[in-house]
This record gives C-alpha cells, structure tokens and sequence, in this order.
C-alpha cells in the first residue's frame, strides 16, 4: 500500500462528485453540498461518500498495525533490515534514500503516532533519552 498523491486524490473526489451532480461528463452541474459534507454519514446529514485520504491513511495504519503484530513475515524481515534494526517500527532510523513504499508507511506512522499509548511493562524498553515523557 503507497501514500497517494494530494492530486490524484483531488481528482478521485472531483469526478466522484461530478459523477453525483451531473447527468453525463460534458456537462458542468451544480453542486448541491460540499464535498467534505458529502463524506459526512448519512446519520450526520451526508451522503456516507468515503474520503479517499482518510481512506487511503487507514490502509497505510493497517500495514503499520501488520508489521507492529507480525514479526515473522517477509515484509517485516525485508523493512526491519534496512529501516528499523531494532524491530521496532515507531523506532526506524533515518536513511538517505528510503523507498516510496516505506516514506508511505513512515508518513502514516506519524498520523497515528498521536493515538498510540506507550505502556512501561517490566521497564527494560525504556530508553530515557528518546522516548517521550
């Protein structure tokens, strides 16, 4: 799963939109609500349309969950190796050229840091420096 472009994500929602309010593509029709109303649930007067940003980060925080949780599996040997020796994914080192694919899952990483809970357990995790108090 890759971080899709701010652009291709504006235009995604474009032509979902224009796809709703108008009757064939020539056409420009007018717009009943806004877009980010639209995303609203149909509970909250929207329309349950979903946001594609939204989405694609919860896909992003899926593979972030996978690699915390599944330790055994070729993705996580190949990404640890390089990016995060330690095994900790909250932990990666920095590095000249990362690939794509890990500047995707280091972005979503820092979207989902701020609902994360770090938990003491024994204290033999604890790295007084880095961690934050």
């Amino acid at each position: 799963m890759l971080l899709v472009p701010k652009c291709i994500i504006d235009d995604l929602h474009s032509k979902m939109s224009r796809t709703w309010w108008t009757s064939n593509e020539k056409t420009r029709g007018w717009a009943m609500m806004k877009w980010e109303r639209m995303c609203y649930p149909n509970g909250m007067e929207g329309m349950g349309f979903r946001d594609m940003k939204l989405f694609n980060l919860a896909l992003l925080g899926r593979q972030v969950w996978r690699l915390m949780q599944f330790k055994d599996t070729l993705c996580f040997r190949v990404l640890s190796s390089k990016y995060f020796p330690e095994g900790d994914i909250l932990c990666s080192k920095s590095c000249d050229k990362p690939s794509y694919t890990w500047s995707s899952i280091v972005k979503a990483t820092e979207f989902f840091k701020e609902g994360f809970v770090w938990l003491v357990g024994d204290g033999n995790t604890i790295d007084i420096p880095r961690d934050q108090w």
